[in-house]
């Protein structure tokens, strides 16, 4: 067993543990609630220059449990470990890509296990702690020290997608996107970033960068205004030809105010896709992002609504919380979410 991933006895719910009497401002009943464990990714933005930070609160009577996972493997065995000493909460401290790898694995390790989740963002973008709200490292040790996490919580339903013809538990986030935002992804990881841009401020570089190259006739990819796309939605029409941006995502609020879905929302995830070489995309640009559409759209390939299952057949890389995947052998994903998740906010 690695004895990184503990770094309390069983008891550490009782603050100084051995049977001791809990310290003034604690109780028994507090900490048992507030049983949690840290998963730590060190290779996060925000986590790089930050190790001595870390190496003052692994032993934190707060911390139950402690973990920084190389790899899948070790993050599973840690999640495992946690599950056996019934933590309640798992903080994740990292950015979009690590709460993705957490809410896979914890598919992978046990679909019924669905501990809270608390979001220390130190991610690039951090658009899942924009919504669900994110913790500082001893904001939150400190509010667990004292009992006081069982405030606020925001349900969010988890995206799980499927490619077909792989042998594996399906990606799971909260972010999807294909087309142009694929490009736009690589570009913000190439340019941006290295140009020292990060969270707003690379989402708006990057917004920029990709509409300027479009209304321009300058495609990120050759392959991207030309790959073959199929979209259904449920089980409507599907809608197949070349499609210039696809989004879904369980998500409520996005960074900067932008809301680019509109229609119906009774599905659990809403999408929007536009069809590619998009038609008046100079005068389509601020109804989409802002969620307005115009009576010209629907006619012009701009679709937007919600569904509990999409079905898309593509044959370029597509993008779950700011990582790149292809589509697999048979070109063909599935995005459902039947499942959710409760998140902690300050």
């Amino acid at each position: 067993m690695d004895p990184h991933l503990y770094r309390h006895p069983l008891h550490a719910d009782i603050p100084g543990g051995g049977g001791e009497a809990p310290r003034p401002g604690h109780s028994f009943l507090a900490c048992r609630v507030n049983r949690l464990a840290l998963i730590s990714n060190p290779r996060s933005h925000g986590n790089r220059n930050g190790r001595s930070k870390l190496k003052a609160v692994e032993s934190d009577d707060a911390l139950a449990g402690f973990a920084e996972p190389q790899d899948p493997e070790a993050l599973l065995e840690a999640l495992r470990n946690f599950k056996s000493r019934d933590m309640e909460i798992i903080a994740v401290n990292g950015g979009d890509g690590t709460v993705r790898e957490v809410l896979t694995a914890l598919l992978r390790l046990d679909a019924e296990w669905r501990p809270e989740l608390a979001i220390i963002p130190a991610g690039k973008t951090n658009l899942i702690a924009h919504d669900v709200g994110g913790f500082g490292l001893r904001p939150l040790l400190k509010a667990a020290g004292e009992g006081r996490l069982t405030g606020k919580r925001k349900r969010r339903r988890i995206l799980e997608i499927r490619r077909y013809g792989l042998d594996e538990t399906p990606i799971c986030g909260l972010f999807f996107g294909a087309g142009a935002f694929s490009a736009g992804t690589e570009l913000a990881a190439e340019k941006a970033n290295r140009i020292g841009l990060y969270h707003g401020a690379a989402v708006i570089w990057t917004l920029c960068a990709m509409l300027w190259r479009s209304l321009r006739g300058q495609p990120y990819d050759p392959d991207v205004e030309s790959t073959l796309m199929r979209l259904q939605a449920d089980d409507g029409a599907g809608r197949k030809g070349p499609h210039f941006i696809i989004l879904a995502t369980t998500l409520h609020r996005l960074i900067l105010r932008l809301n680019p879905f509109w229609g119906g929302q009774n599905g659990a995830i809403r999408y929007t896709d536009i069809a590619a070489p998009p038609i008046r995309l100079r005068a389509g640009v601020l109804p989409v992002l802002l969620g307005r559409p115009q009576p010209w759209m629907a006619e012009a390939g701009y679709h937007s609504g919600s569904a509990d299952r999409l079905q898309l057949g593509l044959t370029s890389r597509f993008t779950v919380d700011g990582e790149l995947f292809d589509p697999g052998p048979e070109s063909r994903i599935e995005i459902t979410a039947p499942r959710s998740i409760e998140f902690i906010s300050p």
